[in-house]
């Protein structure tokens, strides 16, 4: 015994020694020596270990493995989402905005660092939490061919992808084909309803799921070709065609109300295809500045088919069609110590929406944007500054609905190193928020007996500000920050119930007094034993404040979470959990349910293998839980899922080099439209 804890302590030792010859590492923002994780205005510049990257097979992998503060990776699921703040997560590569199928053909052995935006500038556009920029380096020579197959062992659930890339001089050819699936039958739904009729009395009816089938499939084709050279100029055209099917998606609903007590059914069917053309282009004019230029053409047709017979049979037919083009160009010029960017950012949009059946309605819709923006970003000994104004200009119509709005979008930022080790920043920003084109339609459809969802051709977009402070400690073996915020959202897109004389009940948005939040959390990360054992411990208390024309709520949330990382030569073993996200918004207020996910890994030459295990020892975990409290409705809902109770996933991965040569490239731009437009049963 004796043996075995010297034995320990003396590799322990060993480690720490080794750990500790790191090169220093200097950059523009902040100089800290051996740190992997550099404090910047804007967030945070993070430089892998090779045990990171050698122990992932792909970008979610990796991300993963770093333990990025606020944010939930899930590596089976390929997805990243921000917690504590709606707004989305925008990828990229080379400072390209990146699709799923570009994170999962990335080589991690490539990646130099990853630049982690936390606080965007205003050249990010509008809904935007975080920008995760992965910087790789470029081959010269050489092709790479590699699979990516993730497949559940005990579901029908899988995500697979083949690509392969060729490098000749200067110029890139590259080819990715993905498959997606999925055939769940363990969902169960079930909610109670309390609806205050116009006589005064309650009706209430409970839902449950007795049986649940949901299917989809989905293809990707992605053909790229690239023409790079690092030290002046970067082209790139893409094209892409997404095709997802759903054959066939029902449920089985026990509906009680009373002395009825009915089996009632759902069906979901349709499918969609969107071919999208992306031409992008870098220059660099001068040693210092620099012009980029983006252009993407998108066309979305979907087809789909709905039915319901909760209180009468009730079905239609929805064939939609979308175009829209967006462009981007932006100047910068890298003066010392001064970096000033300008852009400008245009959409133009159309839609054509066509229901049938049961809902007879034809939408037409119109809708623009035009954003100017102008940046600075400099330094000076200890002060960090970013200042930025932004005008954005969105129109809309729709038959005789119509608006034109106006927002002047300032963001300023302040930074502080009050030592190597301790930054202080403090940000201000006025953003915008749009609603999702679905809800501005002027459509109605029915969602069960008693509720109907109708579109507000008269919503209009809202001003945010956002007030962040944000103290951070930076050591090669810990790391930690805490972050506080308050959030305004003022004349917000609210939640509304209507109660028709005949007792329907009409939910609807509009434009409402008022949807603010305050929050503070804190981060931090420990080496234990560096570049073979770490721990992450992420907390936070949230109180939101939903004021709207008829109605006050209030709520106050905790989130708690953490993470272990070993590295033991060729295994790596993960353990992630948390207690779910929860929040409020209107009159809804919802729970995602805790998670715990395990992964090991086994890498063998070109080959990696890795198993996932989610919700350990859990038959039918709770996903999420929420409850309406509406004066007029009143409802508690609960999600279990016992597909995701102790579902086992493998992933295998597999990656050919021949004659790969790297050198550094950097670019700079994408965009791509998703939203239909299309208002759908829930």
């Amino acid at each position: 015994m004796k043996r075995l804890l010297m034995m320990t302590a003396t590799l322990a030792a060993a480690l720490c020694m080794q750990a500790q010859d790191d090169r220093e590492v200097q950059l523009d923002e902040v100089r800290v020596e051996a740190a992997r994780i550099i404090e910047k205005p804007d967030g945070q510049l993070i430089l892998p270990s090779d045990a990171q990257k050698r122990a992932s097979t792909n970008g979610y992998t990796l991300l993963g493995k770093l333990a990025l503060p606020k944010l939930r990776v899930d590596e089976v699921l390929h997805t990243i989402v921000c917690k504590g703040n709606s707004g989305q997560v925008q990828l990229r590569i080379n400072n390209v905005i990146a699709s799923k199928d570009d994170l999962l053909a990335l080589d991690p052995m490539t990646v130099k660092s990853v630049d982690v935006i936390d606080n965007p500038g205003v050249r990010y556009g509008t809904d935007i939490a975080c920008v995760i920029n992965v910087r790789t380096q470029r081959a010269d020579e050489g092709c790479t061919l590699g699979l990516d197959a993730v497949n559940g062992l005990t579901t029908w659930r899988g995500d697979n992808m083949a690509y392969g890339r060729w490098n000749r001089g200067r110029s890139e050819f590259g080819m990715t084909y993905g498959f997606a699936y999925k055939d769940l039958d363990g969902n169960r739904y079930c909610e109670r309803a309390d609806y205050l009729l116009a006589d005064g009395s309650t009706k209430t009816v409970t839902r449950a799921d007795e049986a649940t089938r949901q299917r989809s499939f989905g293809h990707n084709i992605q053909l790229k070709y690239n023409l790079a050279d690092s030290a002046s100029y970067a082209f790139q055209a893409t094209f892409s065609l997404d095709m997802n099917h759903n054959p066939g998606s029902s449920h089985a609903l026990r509906v009680i109300s009373g002395d009825q007590n009915n089996l009632t059914s759902t069906f979901v069917q349709g499918h969609d295809r969107s071919p999208v053309l992306d031409l992008y282009f870098f220059r660099q004019l001068t040693l210092r500045q620099s012009v980029t230029a983006n252009v993407v053409g998108t066309h979305i047709a979907t087809h789909g088919k709905n039915y319901m017979d909760e209180g009468s049979p009730y079905g239609y037919f929805t064939r939609g069609r979308t175009w829209s083009l967006l462009s981007e160009l932006i100047y910068e010029n890298r003066l010392k110590p001064l970096t000033l960017s300008l852009g400008l950012r245009q959409r133009l949009k159309y839609t054509r929406n066509a229901y049938a059946g049961d809902v007879d309605a034809v939408n037409r819709m119109h809708n623009d944007g035009l954003y100017f923006f102008a940046e600075g970003k400099w330094m000076l000994r200890r002060w960090g500054y970013v200042a930025g104004l932004g005008a954005s200009r969105e129109h809309y119509s729709q038959g005789a609905s119509r608006y034109t709005y106006w927002l002047f979008r300032p963001k300023a930022t302040l930074t502080y190193a009050i030592a190597p080790t301790w930054h202080w920043r403090y940000s201000f920003e006025v953003s915008q928020h749009i609603s999702q084109i679905a809800m501005i339609s002027d459509t109605r459809i029915r969602m069960n007996s008693m509720e109907w969802t109708v579109g507000n051709p008269d919503l209009k977009p809202n001003r945010v500000m956002t007030n962040q402070l944000q103290l951070s400690f930076t050591k090669p073996w810990l790391t930690s920050q805490i972050l506080a915020e308050y959030r305004m959202n003022r004349h917000v897109n609210m939640p509304n119930f209507i109660r028709s004389d005949d007792n329907q009940f009409l939910y609807t948005q509009t434009n409402q007094h008022s949807c603010d939040m305050i929050y503070v959390r804190s981060d931090m990360r420990w080496e234990a034993i560096p570049n073979r054992l770490s721990a992450s411990v992420e907390a936070g208390i949230y109180r939101f404040f939903n004021r709207g024309d008829d109605y006050r709520h209030y709520l106050t949330a905790c989130n708690v979470g953490g993470s272990l990382q070993a590295y033991l030569g060729r295994w790596t073993l993960t353990a992630n959990a948390d207690n779910g996200w929860k929040f409020m918004e209107g009159e809804t207020w919802n729970r995602q349910g805790a998670a715990v996910y395990l992964t090991c890994s086994y890498r063998l030459g070109a080959w990696d293998l890795s198993i996932f295990w989610q919700h350990p020892f859990e038959r039918e975990p709770k996903t999420f839980h929420g409850a309406v409290v509406n004066r007029l409705v009143h409802k508690t809902m609960e999600m279990r899922q016992a597909d995701l109770g102790n579902m086992v996933s493998i992933n295998i991965a597999w990656k050919y080099n021949r004659g790969r040569q790297y050198r550094a490239i950097d670019k700079r731009l994408e965009n791509k439209d998703t939203q239909t437009g299309v208002l759908r049963q829930q």
